[in-house]
């Protein structure tokens, strides 16, 4: 299914060395063209949208999000856990509606 859509993968960290850890994240992925990587310094996203996830050798919040064309929020999926994530099937239906 190609739905045109772009991915967007957040990396969030203390911004002290983020950078280096983003690329040794990166180092052997290669991900296809229409993902994008980001890095969130600080955790200004997280924080921003209320993702931060305060508990010990935690970041953020696993989450997903879907946003239209016309830049409307259509699916949106915040874990407070690792196992409470979005699954491709619910991701691929909210891109369908799109």
């Amino acid at each position: 299914m190609d739905a045109g859509a772009t991915v967007v993968l957040i990396y969030p960290g203390n911004a002290d060395k983020l950078d280096e850890h983003a690329r040794e994240f990166l180092s052997d992925k290669m991900l296809p063209t229409n993902f994008r990587f980001v890095t969130d310094p600080d955790y200004s996203f997280g924080n921003k949208y209320g993702l931060r996830w305060e508990a010990k050798n935690e970041t953020v919040y696993p989450a997903t999000f879907v946003v239209n064309p016309k830049g409307m929020l259509t699916f949106a999926l915040v874990s407070k856990s690792h196992g409470g994530r979005a699954k491709t099937e619910e991701v691929l239906k909210a891109l369908s509606k799109n």
